[in-house]
Parts: structure tokens; sequence; C-alpha cells
């Protein structure tokens, strides 16, 4: 059943071509085949031998009575039925045939001798036509199922189903015991046996399986066991396997047989029957219960006339007539009921049949009275003038008819569909044009909203809805509609399967095979009550479907009904589809224009000066912040060459970097480039300059950021100012104190030298002055350090352990970052003191940096803490770089770094040095290259005023 589609419609062309064939062959031999009869039904049985059951009216055979025992033919001993049939048929053969033949019958005690005639008959009867044309209606319609619905679950099935009947009815084996006859047998009594399971099994799961059989194992091969165990037993008792259990091969267990497959037969037809009016009364699908009903009829209406008039009669042994043989042509209305169901003639096509019919025969009627009025009065009218002219008067009638008929017709079905369409007609008859016209319209809502009010008017539907494909999703369609509807899903999943073997009902029996997917759409449409769906295809793409429901009457639509909305489909899915890309379009074009503006305001919002020149040098952008450096307006400069609009110093720099064109490969930082604007004033600017890529390997220009360092490079100054004044500060303080000690001596001494010069004397003026002005001087000293002193901010109780933990949870994520591991090895019993905690932190913090920024590949850092007699210990070790023996002693100066440009001011461990004296402490450094540095440092447990 899972065979590719292609190869099983070969073979089912094949098996049903050779099936053909074969029949045809069977029928040719059954035909030409005359058996020998003598008018006498004879039958075996056990105690008497071959008896006579019935006469069947010969005139040449009325001496044989029902009853008489058959002893022998021409003086050859008939023992059983077999040598009947074969003596028989040895007499109708030369020599034989044609001499008179005598029966040796036995009735009471007398052995009577009697002449009976040996007739020919074809075996080709009344019932055998009957069966024939059964045969092939069955053949016929399953073969132009599957041909026109091949790719749907159950179709293949129901072609197995058609073929095994049409074998059943076709082919009949003769008596001439050839193997070809004897394969005929054999495929008649096995599609007997198999037809039976086939039916009961395709009303069982199509449409859907029976809820009780649904997810059952067993429920297919239980159908199928009662024709393997008949087929098997048949098989042996042909064989004479069975003799030995009392049921040897003679008419008497032939008949049984007979009556065991017979009500095998009726049991399973009727059983299907059943299902079938169980299936129609249990669906929820209105639609679906229509075409069960289809099912159903024909089912009960071709089984139900053979099992009353053949299958009970000759089960229960009533002589079988004519008429119930006839019953037999009932059974071809199953396949005619099933191919109506399935190939889905919708059922409102009865009005559309009325409404042809209704033209046809008022265009019939009409002509007719034409003709007559032609053909009789005028046209006898004229032969009593001119005989001659009669018969020019019919040809004329004849001529009118057949010219008028067809224009007539139109005309009158025209008139007929203005009558039962009435204020739709218009609509409907001009649904064409405006598909046509739909193609002007581009924008998506207002052509959505003309299809569904057109589609609605022209066929009275109330609802029409449109969804369409939702790109992110391939099986999602969303509902299109211009306001939000409540109870109605904006999103329905529908498989491919629906499209690819479309159908316009939304109940397809053969289209998609059950699966819960496939359910739970049925049931959702069901609750919108959407009976039917037309996709709108563009290129073999479905964009959409269209899905409507039953008529504001209640009616179902007719196929003409479909095929109007089938035609409008065409062109609403091409203009659709222009919609759909007119909007993208649009959409690409407002997501262009907002780029463009994000772009510019970007560029606008920029501080620094952005220029864009192309590969020959000319201005594409220039923004604000540029204009007010240069002075130089947008429009002033895009379009002219850099060169002529910056200053040639500027240009100069760049062109120093540049190749010979203005496109680079690499990102190239230049700084402190002079640009001097129209206001004449100088400025300084960084000028980055990178690759301007607009598509991926295409370069298109320059660009150039240009950041004025102006103030930036004064602040600078400033501050290097600021710190050289500071640094002359801390070292004039130093001075001052060892200038102070010498300055006391002097002025020691002098005052001892005045106590012994006389007074008045030139030598004691002398002192004097000099004592005046070493007071002088160190009065100067004191100042200088009252100045260069830091005075104490607030102090309060600190704990180093604390403020360690703080600054080391600051840095925390470089660390790791660094792959730095910590190890804290601190006194929990460390005393507090005095100090500024945020300084102190400071300080700790710089430590830390610095620790990191000798460690670019990794290391440990070792903080320690401990207490030595009066004095709180910290010592911070780090497993890096460490620090060359001829820097070491510089490292506390200001602006003294050993970094990279950019990652170091020099200010950290000069300011940390000042924080530590400010709080009474030392820090020392011990550093060995490539092992190390270790900071110490000391703080008293009391600070002392």
């Amino acid at each position: 059943m899972n065979l590719p589609i292609r190869f099983r419609t070969v073979t089912v062309l094949l098996a049903s071509a050779l099936a053909v064939y074969v029949g045809l062959l069977n029928l040719s031999d059954r035909i030409s085949w005359k058996l020998p009869v003598d008018g006498i039904e004879w039958r075996q049985t056990k105690d008497q031998g071959v008896v006579a059951a019935e006469v069947l009216g010969a005139e040449q055979s009325s001496a044989i009575r029902p009853g008489d025992k058959l002893r022998e033919i021409n003086d050859i001993v008939i023992n059983n039925i077999d040598d009947y049939h074969n003596v028989l048929e040895l007499l109708s053969q030369p020599p034989f045939s044609g001499t008179p033949t005598r029966y040796s019958v036995e009735r009471g005690e007398a052995m009577l001798v009697l002449p009976v005639e040996i007739r020919a008959e074809s075996q080709i009867g009344f019932t055998d036509y009957l069966l024939i044309a059964v045969a092939f209606v069955y053949l016929g319609t399953g073969l132009f199922i599957y041909l026109r619905n091949g790719r749907a679950a159950a179709a293949f099935h129901f072609y197995l189903l058609c073929l095994v009947a049409f074998v059943l009815f076709l082919f009949r084996h003769s008596a001439a015991a050839t193997p070809f006859d004897i394969v005929i047998y054999w495929c008649s009594a096995a599609a007997f046996l198999l037809l039976p399971p086939l039916f009961l099994h395709f009303c069982c799961y199509f449409p859907e399986p029976v809820p009780a059989l649904r997810g059952s194992k067993i429920a297919k091969p239980a159908i199928y066991l009662p024709f393997v165990i008949l087929l098997g037993s048949h098989l042996a008792w042909f064989t004479k396997r069975l003799s030995g259990f009392g049921l040897p091969r003679n008419h008497d267990t032939e008949l049984l047989f007979d009556r065991i497959h017979l009500l095998h037969f009726v049991a399973f037809f009727v059983a299907g029957a059943l299902v079938l009016v169980y299936l129609r009364r249990n669906s929820e699908s209105t639609v679906q219960r229509q075409q069960m009903k289809w099912l159903t009829y024909g089912t009960v209406g071709g089984t139900l006339p053979f099992v009353l008039l053949y299958g009970v009669p000759y089960l229960v042994g009533i002589p079988t007539l004519t008429f119930m043989s006839a019953s037999v042509l009932g059974l071809a209305l199953i396949p005619v009921s099933f191919g109506y169901a399935i190939t889905r003639f919708r059922l409102m096509d009865v009005d559309l049949i009325m409404k042809r019919g209704a033209a046809y025969l008022l265009t019939s009627s009409a002509l007719l009275g034409l003709y007559m009025l032609i053909a009789l009065l005028v046209g006898r009218a004229a032969a009593n003038l001119s005989p001659e002219s009669g018969f020019f008067f019919f040809a004329l009638a004849a001529l009118l008819v057949a010219l008028l008929f067809a224009p007539l017709k139109n005309r009158v079905q025209e008139q007929v569909d203005r009558f039962f369409y009435k204020e739709e007609y218009g609509y409907r008859q001009s649904m064409t044009e405006f598909g046509r016209t739909l193609a002007s319209e581009i924008d998506l809502g207002r052509l959505i909203q003309k299809i569904r009010t057109r589609v609605g008017i022209s066929l009275d539907l109330p609802n029409v809805d449109l969804y369409l494909k939702d790109p992110a999703a391939p099986q999602s369609y969303r509902l299109i509609e211009p306001e939000e509807k409540p109870g109605k899903l904006r999103v329905l999943n529908v498989p491919e399967c629906v499209f690819a073997d479309f159908d316009r009902e939304l109940n397809p029996f053969f289209v998609c095979p059950p699966n819960e997917e496939i359910n739970a759409l049925r049931k959702e449409m069901e609750r919108l009550r959407l009976h039917y769906i037309q996709p709108l295809r563009v290129h073999g793409r479905v964009l959409g479907f269209l899905a409507f429901g039953r008529k504001a009457n209640g009616e179902l639509l007719t196929t003409e009904d479909l095929d109007l909305v089938a035609g409008l489909a065409n062109y609403a899915a091409i203009a659709i589809d222009n919609a759909l890309l007119y909007r993208s379009l649009q959409m690409k074009a407002m997501e262009l224009e907002h780029l463009k503006l994000y772009s510019e305001n970007v560029i606008e919002s920029l501080v620094a000066g952005v220029v864009v020149v192309n590969p020959e040098g000319e201005i594409t952008v220039w923004n604000s912040a540029l204009q007010a450096m240069t002075g130089i307006a947008r429009d002033e400069a895009v379009g002219r060459m850099l060169s002529e609009v910056l200053p040639p110093e500027l240009v100069a720099g760049v062109r120093n970097v540049l190749g010979p064109g203005w496109t680079i490969q690499e990102t190239i930082h230049l700084h402190k480039l002079p640009l001097a604007g129209k206001d004449r004033n100088a400025r300084l600017v960084n000028v980055s300059l990178a690759p301007f890529f607009l598509e991926e390997g295409i370069n298109t220009g320059t660009l150039l950021l240009m950041d004025d360092v102006t103030e930036k490079v004064r602040l600078e100054g400033q501050l290097l100012q600021a710190e050289r004044l500071s640094s002359i500060g801390l070292f004039a303080a130093g001075v001052a104190h060892e200038v102070n000690t010498p300055l006391a001596g002097i002025s020691s001494y002098t005052q001892m030298l005045l106590k012994e010069a006389p007074d008045g004397s030139s030598q004691q003026e002398l002192l004097k002055k000099i004592e005046r002005q070493s007071f002088r001087a160190s009065n100067i000293v004191n100042n200088l350090l009252r100045f260069a002193r830091v005075s104490d901010t607030e102090l309060q109780a600190v704990n180093l352990n604390s403020l360690m933990i703080e600054a080391l949870s600051l840095v925390e994520h470089q660390f790791k970052r660094s792959h730095i591991d910590i190890n804290l090895h601190l006194d929990p019993s460390l005393p507090a003191t005095l100090g500024n905690g945020g300084r102190l932190q400071q300080v700790f913090m710089n430590l830390f940096l610095n620790a990191k920024d000798a460690m670019p590949e990794g290391g440990q850092l070792r903080i320690r803490s401990y207490r030595e007699d009066s004095r709180l210990v910290v010592e911070v070790q780090d497993t890096g770089n460490g620090i060359a023996p001829e820097d070491v002693k510089r490292i506390y100066d200001p602006f003294f770094t050993t970094k990279e440009v950019g990652k170091g001011t020099g200010l950290g461990l000069s300011v940390s040095y000042g924080i530590i004296q400010e709080h009474s402490g030392q820090i020392s450094v011990e550093s060995q290259p490539g092992k190390g540095t270790t900071f110490t440092l000391q703080l008293p447990l009391r600070r002392l005023n």
C-alpha cells in the first residue's frame, strides 16, 4: 500500500488489463463450450447412489420420474455423480454423439430401460449476462476512482475491492477441466471469499476508523481470518484431504461449502452496511453525513435485495427462480454509490441539473411547437397545393430547429438563471470581468475587502474569510480582516496535503489521510461553519485560501458556484501577489529610509567631526560637529575635494599614511594634527581613518573621525604643571626641613656670641643682624613646612582587613577575567586603627590594579595582614614581571610609569605614597624581575598627634 504512486498506477493498469484479458478468454471458452445435458437434475445420495431430483420439462425425458435411481447409461455402470458427468461428456463427443442413449433406472422394485435425448447447451444464461454487467461496473468504477484520486489513502483499497469483485462476477469455470479452467475456478473461489472482508475493512476504516477499532492492532487481522480459514478448508476439500473426516468431495459436501461461503458473503456485507449506518448517524460533519447517506443508500439498496431474494432462499434450500437471480444486479449500486460519494458531485448540483433541464425542456418545447407549426400545418397546407413541396417544408423545419436550438437554449438559460438568482445574477455574470479589474488595486487591505465583498454578494454568502500564508511558518495561515472578530482564530495550521490533492470541500474522503492534524483542522473549520476552501495559487505557490460556508438560506453550493469562485481565485491570487510585492517594496523602502535617517542621526549626534570621502577624495558626508570645528557648512563641503576644504597641514598628515588614492584597508590613528577653521583659532585633533564599506568586500572610500583634543591637551599641560609643582612642593618641604636644622644652630650660636659681645660694639650690632636674619629664615622655612604639610581629614577607627576585602570586591571580576588567583592570609584579630578609610582604600586599589597589570598572562596575588609590635603590617605580593632595579627608585615619582602609552598615568604610587605618609606610615617595595613584586605597608596601631 506504500508503493510509489507511479509504480502503483502502472500496476493498477496492468492488473486491470490482465483481469479483462483473462476474463474475456474465460468468457470465450464458456460460450464455445457446450455442456451435454439430459433435462434432469441428478443428485448424489449416500445409500441409493445417483437419484433423479427434478425433471426440467424436456419432452424426451418425460419417461424419467423424480426418485428414479440411475444404474447404467448405455450399459456403463454409474456409481456416483462423477461417473454420470463423465459418461455424458463421453457420449457428447464423436463417434458417440448423435447415437441413441438408454438409461437403466430402478423404480421401486422394477428395473427400466428408458430412452433419453442428450443435448449440448451453452453455459451462458440470463444470470451470466447480469453478472458480466455487474463485473464491468465494478472494475470501471474502481479504475475511474483510482485514476482520479490515486494519491488518496483509500483509493488503492477501493480499487482492489472492485478488482476482486470483477473477478468474482466474471470468472466462471466450465466442465472442460483444463489447467486454465482450474485456474479460473480457484480465482473465482478466492474472490468469493476475499471480497466480503475487503468490503467490511473498507467500511470500518473509511473515511475514518470506527471509534471501537481506532488504535486496535488485531482488528484488521480478525476481519481477514475467516477468509484464510474458509479458503484453506475449501482447498483441503478439493484435494480430498477431508474425506477421512466425513467430508468427501461429492455433490452434498459441495452444496454445504457453497452455503457456508454464501453465509460468509451475506454476513460480511450486512455488517458493512450496518457500519455505514452507524457512521452516518454519528458523524459530526453535515457534508460528511450527506455523503455517508449515499454510501448507506447504495450499500443497503444493493445488499438487501440480494440477501432477501437470493441469499436467504438459497441458504434454506428454496429453488432459485430467474427473478431471484436478477437481484444480483443490485450489487452494482454499491460501487456506483461509493463512486458518487468519492468523486463527490455536490449534493446541491441537483438544483443545477434542474435549472439546465428546465432550459433544455423549454427550448425543446418551443422548437417542437415551431417544427409542428411549419411541418404539420404549413407543410400539409402546401402539400395540398403541391405534393412535391411537403418535403421542402419538413427539411426547412428541421434546419430551423438545428440552427435555433443553441442560441434559443442560451437565451432561455439566461432567463432561467435570472429567475433563480434574481439580484445575484448581475454579480455572477460580471464575476470574471471583476477579476480582471483586481490587478489595478495595489492596496492589500482594500483588495481583500473587495474580494470578500464580491464573493459574498455574488453567491449570497454571509461569511467569506481570506487567509494568507505566514512567511515565518510554512503551514500557518493568518486571517486577514479589517477588524478583529471574537471567537475566530487568527491563525490556522493547514497541512500541505490539503492543497496538494486539492478538493474544494474541506471534508475530503480521499484527499488527505486521516490524522490528528487533519481531524483538528476539520473540527475547527466546522466550528467556524466553513465548509469550502479555494486556494489562491500563483506559479505553483499557495499564497492563501478563501474559506466560506453555506449560503444565507442554508443551502450548499453547487459546482457552478464553486467554478465561479475558482475562476475568480486565479485573478485574485495574481492581484494579491502583486499587492504583497508592492507592500514588501514599500516596507523595504521605509526600512531604507529609516536606516538612512538613523545613520544620519547617529553621525549628527557624534561630538566628533565625521567626514567621508570617496576613492577620488570627494567629500560625501560632513556632519554638524565638523561644521562647528571648521566653520564650513555641509552644503559648502559636500561635493568638493577634501584638499580644498581642510588645512594643508592636516591634509598632508593624512596623505602621509594613505596610498595613491583615498582608500585604506585598515584603521589608522593620527594624533594632534592642526586644524584651523574660519575663525582662525588653532585646534588640535586626533584623526582616525577607517575603510568605508557599503557592501561586503567593496571599499567605497575612507571615513575620517576627527576628535577635538585642544582642551584635553591644555588640561594635560595644566595637570602636568600642577604635578610638577606638587613635586617641587614636596621637594621644597624636604629641603626646608633639612635647612631648618642648621638655621637653628646658626641662631643658637649667634645668641651665644651676643652674650659675650660688649654692649654697643660693632660686633654686637653685626651679631644682632645675623640673629634677625636667621629668625627670618626660620620663619620662612616654618611657613613653607606648614604650607606643604597635608592636614588630617576626618579620622575614624578603620579595619584594614575590611578595607582590603571591599577593594578586592571591586576588582574581583577583572582578576577572574585575567586568570589571577587571590590568596588571602588576613589576621582575623587585627585591631583597628585611626585613619581615613576612603584614602587608605585608594592605596589598596592602586596596589591591586598595579599587580593585575603586572600579570597579563595570569598568576597569583598574595595578601597578608598581621600585627608587629605597635604597627599594623600589610603585604601585597604578586607573581608578575617585577620591576627593574633602575626603576625601583623612581616608582614614587609623579608621572613615572613603565606601562604602555595610554595604560597608566604614573600617579598611582605617587598618590599612594602621599596617603601613607599622611597616616604616619611607611611603604616599601621588594622586586625581582621575572619573579614578582612585594609592597609592604606599615601603619601605626595608635596614631599620635
